[in-house]
């Protein structure tokens, strides 16, 4: 058996695999020498689960990985559970409901109710007394808004920031995994509009994929080891298109066709899905991609 192997190995409660992350544990060899006493005074955790965690670290074959990278695609999301986006016709796309640990890009042109889809989602888990980040990077919601359309729900679970530059965001994604060892609790992330930091910038074609490789990496980190779900809001950009499919530009191009601005670059492979919102109310939209096509 290696001792190098990761904590995911045990198949571990999130609460339990954030309170090790914390203490400073990061894999099986970390735990070779641990009492469960020792455990139950470090982590603050019941004895029992102490126990059961050291047989789980001494028998780690014995018990379910939290992630198998052996597991379908589809497997992962049939079992992840689900939350409500509290739009009847988004749950049917997404067979039932946001997986829980997983990725939802909406999108959609001015008019469409991509913001109030992504408020909506955010009522959904704190009303389950979940807590919830919000990032708003477009000034197009503010507190006053989230506490008029959250009348009555607990704001305090909900933690809110603006940030409107690139580097302020960047900033925020490199620091998320560290705020979320310390906030346990979170269960999930809403950014509205993930796509405006990158249009105000200016960068080489190299670095904008090199920053939207590196949100894709930190995504797909704080999904599996914290089990975060992510809900961003994207704003669409224009594409030509020339008589033969090829790209064209405004004055060679025959139609015009409307994709989320940042791609598909900075979604995590296997856990997240594109939803496009069209301006004919909460009734329409349509899936451009879900895990099950990326296995």
């Amino acid at each position: 058996m290696s001792l190098k192997r990761s904590l995911l190995a045990l198949g571990l409660p999130k609460e339990v695999l954030t309170a090790l992350t914390r203490d400073g544990y990061s894999s099986l060899e970390d735990l070779a020498n641990v009492t469960p006493e020792r455990l139950e005074k470090d982590l603050k955790i019941p004895i029992n689960i102490a126990r059961d965690l050291v047989n789980r670290s001494q028998n780690p074959s014995t018990f379910s990985p939290t992630l198998t990278m052996t597991q379908p695609v589809a497997k992962l999301v049939e079992n992840a559970p689900k939350q409500s986006t509290k739009c009847l016709a988004l749950d049917k796309i997404l067979e039932g409901g946001l997986s829980r640990g997983h990725v939802l890009e909406i999108s959609g042109p001015p008019g469409s109710p991509k913001e109030i889809i992504g408020i909506n989602i955010l009522a959904s888990f704190i009303e389950d007394e979940n807590e919830a980040i919000f990032v708003d990077c477009q000034n197009m919601v503010s507190p006053s808004i989230l506490r008029q359309r959250l009348e009555g729900k607990s704001l305090r679970l909900i933690h809110y920031t603006r940030l409107h530059a690139l580097a302020d965001f960047l900033l925020f994604i490199h620091q998320l995994p560290t705020f979320l060892q310390s906030h346990p609790k979170v269960s999930l992330l809403v950014v509205n509009s993930v796509s405006t930091p990158f249009q105000s910038a200016t960068m080489s074609l190299s670095q904008r994929k090199t920053h939207l490789e590196t949100i894709k990496q930190i995504f797909s980190r704080v999904c599996a080891l914290h089990g975060l779900t992510i809900v961003t809001i994207s704003q669409m950009a224009t594409k030509m298109l020339n008589p033969d499919g090829s790209a064209g530009n405004f004055d060679s191009g025959a139609k015009g066709i409307i994709l989320p601005q940042l791609g598909l670059r900075y979604l995590p492979n296997g856990k997240s899905f594109q939803v496009a919102m069209l301006p004919d109310g909460l009734h329409s939209g349509c899936a451009l991609r879900n895990p099950n096509g990326l296995n």
